[in-house]
């Protein structure tokens, strides 16, 4: 697994995780490349513009980090929820109220694709990632065994070309930063 700083890959002007394929090309050329780890989700679609291809046309595996955008794309938090002072999530910005009550039309989106599955928001969210590539693996966390059984189901879940589309067209999730540029 090879990462990067969060400051590299917000630099502007270039495709967040271009600088991780660089880095990728350069280790490539002294020991092969097996699988790559980073975040991919509904939320966070970013890898897929330049580093799952790169996996791809390599035969590398990529392993889908934070997946169900650490919890919020189950459809389970609302805004407002607070979070255990030890949870990352009580000081990261996607979990202000502000920003949960912003990206509520996301899970909105994830709901009636579920809807129309029988599925949890959560399977949507997860089948999703699934969908990208074969080589894709998932790794959502979970601290309860009904939520692994649930997220297991997922992989048995096929989203159909007008779910992908329905899913692609939802509003890009806001960070907090957003409003700054």
């Amino acid at each position: 697994t090879v990462r990067t700083a969060r400051g590299v890959l917000a630099a502007p002007r270039e495709a967040p995780y271009a600088p991780t394929v660089r880095v990728l090309e350069r280790v490539q050329q002294v020991f092969p490349v097996s699988a790559v780890q980073a975040e991919l989700s509904v939320w966070s679609p970013e890898a897929l513009r330049v580093l799952l291809p790169w996996c791809v046309a390599r035969g590398v595996g990529f392993l889908a980090a934070r997946p169900l955008g650490s919890g919020y794309l189950t459809g389970t938090l609302t805004p407002g929820q607070g979070f255990e002072p030890d949870d990352v999530r009580a000081r990261h910005p996607r979990f202000t109220a502000e920003m949960m009550a912003a990206n509520q039309p996301v899970v909105a989106g994830l709901r009636r694709v579920a809807a129309r599955h029988g599925a949890t928001v959560a399977q949507v969210a997860l089948a999703w990632v699934l969908a990208a590539d074969s080589r894709v693996v998932a790794l959502p966390g979970t601290k309860r065994s009904p939520f692994a059984a649930e997220n297991a189901a997922a992989s048995a879940l096929r989203l159909d070309e007008n779910d992908l589309r329905e899913i692609a067209a939802l509003p890009r999730a806001r960070e907090s930063w957003d409003a700054w540029g």
